[in-house]
């Protein structure tokens, strides 16, 4: 049984500085989220809000709770464009809640298994990877990585020659940065 120390509530007042309690399911939230819209997420910002707080109230249920909003597709189609966070009357941090649902879901090896979130993944994965390798995105190593990574070899290729004439992508990357700093924030996103 998951004890209040370990909730997902917990984290995301650890990590973000707010509390999901205190939210109280305005759906104000909701309804300012460009992602919210018919057939795109599955649950929205508020019920993700409210199974973390149920998870907090209900200890019995805390696991299925849980579960639910590591599982759903919201966390990762969530554009951390604050919306939400800013429209919030109470100040909770939504979208750092968002943040912290993808991080546990990745660490606890439980997230949603749905093809567009594969891809979101994907992206994510190589976005980091190359942030770490480098310092900072070589477009064109981002696109061709992503595309690797998902099967998704010709989808789009047509942009290509358009972006390059617009000098959107480069061949080559520009000079590596110095990524201590980069591997550092990361390592520090990684532990509570």
């Amino acid at each position: 049984m998951t004890t209040v120390s370990q909730t997902l509530a917990n984290l995301v007042h650890q990590r973000t500085g707010t509390r999901p309690l205190d939210c109280y399911q305005c759906g104000r939230c909701a309804a300012g989220c460009p992602q919210n819209v018919p057939g795109e997420m599955d649950i929205s910002p508020t019920r993700i809000m409210r199974l973390l707080q149920g998870e907090t109230a209900f200890p019995e249920k805390a696991v299925e709770y849980a579960r639910q909003a590591l599982t759903a597709e919201t966390p990762w189609l969530c554009a951390g464009c604050q919306a939400c966070t800013t429209r919030c009357p109470q100040g909770v941090d939504i979208a750092g809640a968002m943040d912290v649902l993808r991080q546990e879901g990745l660490k606890r090896r439980m997230t949603a298994t749905t093809k567009r979130v594969r891809d979101i993944q994907a992206l994510h994965r190589t976005f980091l990877n190359s942030a770490l390798r480098h310092g900072r995105i070589h477009e064109l190593f981002l696109v061709i990585g992503y595309k690797l990574r998902t099967g998704h070899l010709f989808q789009d290729a047509a942009l290509g020659p358009a972006m390059m004439a617009k000098g959107k992508l480069h061949l080559l990357p520009g000079k590596s940065a110095d990524t201590s700093r980069v591997k550092t924030a990361v390592e520090r996103l990684k532990t509570p």
